[in-house]
């Protein structure tokens, strides 16, 4: 078998404190292409905590710049150290691209595991997001019309539709799901009280509101009822929710930066995972939380419409229906 030298581009990697579900994806994929020979660099930001080379799982991590600068430091380090000596750069896209097919000579694939689009108004001042949500699509017009683009991966049928809407040739485009490492999950014993949790980002667009207005509403039906939300958490955003929790006073237990052995143990003992965003590529934890037994209720939204099978493996709710 032919090995590859494969950069790839990412802004963040899977030790980012900010660090969610694609970027899980990439480093699953990542160590399996080194397992299988490949030499596999990614290039990511660094948080003053991490170094600026790491070794990881098989794969070589290269950290440069913040989550802004990270654009500009992964075209200055592909001139400078990879142009010319590697076969194929993977570009992954949150959000902002980094323009790959506006300096980049080798093959080009390009992994999108969804559009931003509404997600701008719950992450942004209002002018920069409706800024952002009209420029969204002309951002992605290199990738859509330059030929050195060999393939465009995404997680999802949902995805694939948003991308054939803004442009994207359908042929190009692949769907390679979100896996799972079935040895790692199985169901468990439940909590002898009723408890519901969230796993996963805590960020705006989550929409973790909802659940703790939820909250309060079952509170009053159902006796003894905990809430627990788990998760890496943007703090501006997990102290507004706390101080939401008090108001109301819902009884939400927070847990931040839970490690993944505390992660499952939460998705195996709930009786429900609850999720309320405006938008997902997929939903990784709505299948773990279904590896450990427990089933999901969330808004029929896309992504999350790719991850459950409506009264099979939970429910789909519509949109903003408390």
């Amino acid at each position: 078998m032919e090995t590859l030298r494969i950069l790839w581009l990412n802004w963040r990697c899977i030790k980012h404190p900010l660090a969610g579900g694609a970027e899980v994806y990439t480093h699953e994929i990542a160590k399996r292409l080194a397992k299988l020979g490949h030499e596999i660099f990614l290039f990511t930001s660094r948080p003053r905590n991490l170094p600026e080379k790491e070794f990881i799982d098989g794969y070589i991590v290269l950290r440069g710049g913040n989550n802004y600068s990270v654009y500009l430091q992964a075209a200055k380090t592909y001139k400078e150290k990879f142009k010319g000596k590697i076969d194929a750069v993977i570009d992954e896209i949150n959000t902002i691209p980094f323009m790959t097919p506006l300096y980049v000579k080798e093959p080009i694939i390009t992994l999108i595991h969804q559009l931003c689009r509404e997600c701008w108004f719950y992450s942004v001042p209002l002018p920069v997001a409706v800024t952002g949500y009209v420029t969204e699509p002309a951002l992605h017009l290199p990738y859509i019309k330059n030929s050195n683009v060999k393939a465009v991966v995404t997680v999802s049928a949902s995805t694939k539709q948003d991308l054939i809407n803004i442009g994207y040739p359908e042929y190009k485009i692949h769907i390679v799901p979100n896996g799972l490492n079935v040895d790692q999950y199985g169901p468990g014993e439940k909590t002898p009280y009723p408890q519901i949790c969230y796993v996963g980002r805590i960020t705006p667009y989550k929409k973790l509101e909802t659940l703790i207005k939820t909250m309060k509403i079952l509170q009053k039906e159902i006796s003894g009822i905990v809430f627990i939300i788990a998760g890496r958490a943007e703090l501006k955003y997990l102290r507004k929710l706390r101080r939401l929790a008090e108001k109301y006073d819902v009884n939400v237990r927070f847990k931040i930066n839970i490690s993944h052995a505390e992660k499952i143990k939460i998705l195996r003992e709930s009786w429900i995972l609850v999720y309320s965003s405006v938008r997902e590529g997929f939903g990784q934890t709505i299948v773990e939380a279904n590896a450990c037994g427990t089933p999901a209720v969330a808004y029929n939204i896309l992504g999350i419409r790719d991850s459950i099978e409506h009264m099979k493996t939970g429910i789909l709710v519509s949109p903003r229906n408390i």
